[in-house]
């Protein structure tokens, strides 16, 4: 944009990408996307899983507040997105639970345009590294809430669930414990390829 002969740089808008990219058919979809740079799919993947898990939390969260937030904007960084939550400012912090090997494998397959592709996964060490590397980090909130959302994403890594609620039952106590040692007011647990909370554990 050029105000008085300078360039004004223009904030890319998740949302408003989102719009134009839906209306595209399939074919210009991918090329869309290919063109697209990796900052820019990282901020769209987020606010997308945002607003899906928004939907599934039960929160009172107002969709038209949804914002990304830009992490240089601060110092230490802003967390991931913003919006209003009954009416409140709160911040979201989000996590993808993936194991390295399938990530890559996911990375591969997709530059072939290969739908199937698999390998063995451990769903315990994937999910402890993200939260722990989560909780050590400081965010710029301004005293305003912050939760943080640990999604199960890429390669459709929905875990299994007796596993899942048995970790839980046996660490929840010192999960709990390293919380409250974070900026975090609780932690959330969302599948975001089944579109559903799993667990959610508060300070």
């Amino acid at each position: 944009m050029w105000e008085n002969g300078v360039v004004a740089k223009v904030k890319w808008e998740p949302a408003a990408f989102h719009l134009w990219y839906e209306r595209l058919p399939i074919r210009k979809r991918v090329q869309a996307w290919n063109d697209l740079k990796g900052d820019r799919k990282k901020l769209y993947i987020e606010w997308k899983t945002f607003r899906a898990f928004a939907i599934a939390s039960g929160l009172d969260i107002d969709p038209r507040s949804v914002e990304t937030c830009d992490p240089n904007a601060a110092a230490p960084p802003l967390p991931d997105v913003r919006c209003l939550v009954s009416g409140e400012l709160e911040y979201f912090e989000l996590g993808e639970v993936t194991a390295e090997d399938l990530a890559r494998k996911a990375s591969i397959a997709m530059k072939n345009r290969q739908s199937v592709y698999g390998g063995v996964v451990s769903q315990r060490k994937p999910l402890v590294r993200i939260f722990l590397k989560k909780c050590r980090n400081r965010y710029t909130t301004n005293g305003r809430p912050l939760q943080l959302i640990l999604h199960f994403a890429v390669g459709h890594q929905s875990p299994i669930e007796p596993v899942l609620n048995a970790d839980l039952l046996k660490w929840r106590d010192r999960l709990v414990e390293r919380i409250r040692r974070s900026p975090f007011s609780c932690v959330w647990l969302y599948d975001d390829w089944q579109k559903r909370v799993l667990v959610r554990l508060d300070r």
